[in-house]
């Protein structure tokens, strides 16, 4: 029996009721769904009305589980969870470092990949793929292959056009380092591996970049032949800023990285908030938080030449407060960002989730809440752009140490 989820009005067959919020452009439903007791909400789109959910739940023996559920009418329903890890309670699923669903070009196959926590203390990367039809998971593989009990997590992942898949995460394996004085962040760094067959096996793991945040998740895009991946450094005197790197022989070698933005943020421990990548109309486009101008703000910049050279940071997060956690997704002709702040006149209000747009030549749109909390504030969200100017939303909320796992549609009117 499929998960019935209802609503006010139907985004994918009609037009939304007199009471949802309407802004210029844009039609949000006028409330939330809650769609499962768990936490992180990852959506991916498909074709013209197919939505995939994946999300994490505590498991009965302790632990965490990954559960997958897909729906044919724009999430109007679901089809019952499918848990997507063989081994129970396998799953490690907080904050930044929470697991990631994609597809293959041809939208034939999924892919899921997870952190893993072991019982020696340390973390590893784990994979499973499926079909998108008759989803049947593989029992999970690991693809980091450092069997030291290190830690290996916050990862951020990725297809190519050519169905390469790409897998990077933050990567202990080499703290002793630090104690010589080859690292300024405690050990940590940027290790990727790659799957040229659809995830049956990957490759070796190549050492991105040294001197990372050690718990700011990573980000993944590719532009044109270029794939690049980003993440928060940490430079001499603890300075914070978004680093990025690319790859043009699809991963073998990378570019020493660039710095998006000088924003001297410099704080003493690590903010939990990563970058996130984005392409449009040829450009990398980049979205961060920064406290570097005093205020805590979600900026985004733009290169054209590849990562080497970035433009002046844009504010993105105008008109509220305490601004967190942006995540970006891009479609044909804009890319969406979402995130979430507080609003009200005193600054105090409940955390809520904000969206805004940015088009293909460059013209932001207004910022626009599209979730209100209704059990407890709002963390992490998430965001998927649709066929037809559908806008997928998803993030969390706790009440009474008890996570829901929320969603809330968009389309644009125009």
């Amino acid at each position: 029996m499929k998960t019935n989820i209802l609503v006010a009005a139907t985004l994918g067959l009609g037009l939304l009721g007199a009471a949802a919020v309407t802004t210029p452009g844009l039609l949000v439903e006028s409330e939330s769904h809650a769609v499962a007791k768990g936490r992180n909400p990852k959506f991916v789109t498909r074709r013209s009305h197919g939505v995939m959910l994946l999300y994490s739940q505590a498991a009965a023996g302790g632990g965490m589980d990954l559960y997958y559920q897909s729906s044919n009418d724009v999430g109007e329903t679901f089809s019952p969870p499918q848990r997507v890890n063989h081994v129970p309670g396998e799953v490690s699923d907080h904050g930044e470092n929470s697991a990631q669903l994609l597809t293959s070009p041809d939208d034939q196959s999924l892919y899921a990949v997870w952190n893993q926590r072991d019982a020696k203390g340390g973390s590893h990367i784990r994979f499973s793929r499926a079909g998108a039809m008759q989803t049947a998971w593989s029992p999970a593989i690991t693809v980091d292959d450092d069997p030291g009990p290190n830690s290996h997590g916050f990862q951020g992942a990725g297809v190519g056009p050519d169905g390469t898949i790409y897998i990077a995460w933050l990567d202990g394996r080499d703290k002793e380092k630090a104690k010589t004085g080859d690292y300024t962040s405690a050990g940590s760094a940027v290790y990727l591996t790659r799957s040229t067959d659809g995830g049956k096996t990957f490759s070796k793991n190549i050492r991105i970049s040294t001197d990372v945040c050690p718990c700011c998740r990573v980000s993944f895009a590719v532009v044109g032949q270029r794939v690049f991946f980003a993440w928060r450094g940490v430079d001499s005197g603890d300075m914070r800023d978004i680093y990025v790197a690319s790859s043009q022989d699809k991963g073998e070698t990378w570019n020493k990285p660039t710095a998006v933005s000088r924003d001297k943020w410099k704080i003493n421990g690590c903010p939990h908030v990563g970058p996130s990548l984005a392409s449009l109309n040829g450009k990398l486009h980049v979205t961060w938080f920064s406290e570097g101008s005093g205020k805590p703000g979600i900026y985004t910049a733009s290169s054209g030449d590849g990562g080497e050279t970035f433009g002046p940071r844009r504010l993105v997060s105008e008109g509220v407060f305490d601004p967190t956690h942006p995540m970006t997704a891009a479609s044909e002709d804009r890319i969406g960002v979402v995130f979430q702040a507080r609003e009200g006149k005193d600054g105090w209000g409940k955390m809520a989730v904000f969206y805004r747009e940015l088009s293909a030549t460059g013209v932001m749109s207004k910022v626009v809440r599209v979730g209100t909390p209704k059990t407890g504030s709002v963390v992490y969200p998430s965001l998927a752009l649709g066929m037809s100017g559908r806008i997928v939303v998803g993030w969390t909320e706790v009440s009474e140490g008890i996570p829901t796992a929320y969603m809330i549609r968009a389309r644009h009117s125009d």
